[in-house]
């Protein structure tokens, strides 16, 4: 009879240790990048609209690929802005779950705090000022070489910069693509890029129409140079919700 009770006891001790234990044995690690073009007031404004909280989750759910809710997972989002010069300093925001038996609540509050982390970022924004002539390829180059993930680039796309002026010369064949990218790598001189079947580079095209011709042209470069000279996967979109 005693050994039959110690038995029981045992069980249920194991069983409760066993039920304790949500430590996860795999961890779904999300990478996300957001490159804002500061380059005037009217694309600021664009790009904190078209990433408001909303569009944003939406992206995330989208691209990350975490509607399924894994049961553990960490997220990297870095925020930064396309400048002048070869400068990237992202702001940079995790969030992890590595314990499947975290309460519900607690889940919640750290969405709650990633989101409330971007709007952070759109806000700071606003203290930036305008910054002419900003060149797209220096900031996207270390973007694309620091993470394996999405890229989401928010910007007209026109390059404007002492190797290139899209204004004034876009290229339009692929001879002429492969010029300018040649020239932008010169001038820049970017650290090399290997290739990942994780990245992929979003861009949310942001245009006034007296430049829609120039930004088609801009298009078909970025395609060129990221799918054919990098073997990266490029998509665009107007909008979020067009995805």
């Amino acid at each position: 009879m005693k050994k039959w009770i110690t038995l029981v006891i045992w069980g249920i001790i194991t069983s409760f240790l066993t039920a304790c234990n949500t430590e996860c044995e795999t961890v779904t690690t999300r990478n996300i990048t957001i490159l804002v073009d500061a380059t005037d007031s009217l694309l600021v404004d664009k790009a904190q609209y078209e990433l408001r909280k909303e569009n944003f989750q939406e992206l995330v759910n989208e691209k990350l690929g975490l509607e399924e809710q894994p049961s553990c997972f960490t997220v990297n989002y870095d925020f930064g802005y396309i400048s002048t010069h070869s400068y990237y300093n992202p702001t940079s925001t995790q969030l992890t779950q590595t314990n499947w038996g975290e309460a519900k609540n607690k889940q919640v509050l750290g969405w709650r705090s990633f989101y409330s982390a971007h709007e952070e970022n759109l806000k700071s924004l606003d203290s930036l000022g305008n910054m002419e002539n900003t060149s797209l390829f220096p900031t996207l180059m270390k973007a694309i070489g620091k993470t394996d993930g999405v890229i989401v680039v928010v910007s007209d796309l026109i390059e404007n910069n002492p190797a290139v002026n899209f204004y004034k010369d876009p290229p339009t064949t692929p001879e002429q693509m492969e010029k300018a990218f040649q020239k932008m790598e010169a001038y820049y001189l970017p650290d090399a890029v290997g290739k990942s079947d994780e990245r992929e580079v979003l861009f949310i095209v942001m245009s006034e129409p007296k430049n829609s011709a120039v930004v088609h042209k801009a298009r078909a470069f970025w395609k060129y140079a990221l799918e054919e000279h990098m073997g990266l996967q490029v998509r665009f979109a107007d909008g979020i919700s067009t995805l």
